[in-house]
């Protein structure tokens, strides 16, 4: 558990700003693949869902600096 804590200790900024654009990446390309339903379309689905299960998830447990704003 406290591995889990170092690696979602402190962050800059930027890396929730990459954070949100793949979430929203993701998300879209799941329903990409959700509406199309072509080849091994529930192979991708799991995969671009994890994707933003994991990404959304280091958004609202992760502490991000932002030192810079007070300066």
């Amino acid at each position: 558990m406290n591995l889990l804590g170092e690696l979602l200790g402190v962050m800059p900024s930027w890396v929730g700003v990459i954070l949100l654009i793949a979430f929203v990446l993701s998300g879209r390309l799941f329903r990409d693949a959700w509406k199309g339903k072509g080849v091994r379309w529930k192979l991708r689905c799991w995969v671009f869902g994890m994707l933003a299960l994991m990404s959304f998830s280091v958004m609202v447990f992760g502490s991000f600096d932002f030192n810079w704003v007070s300066k």
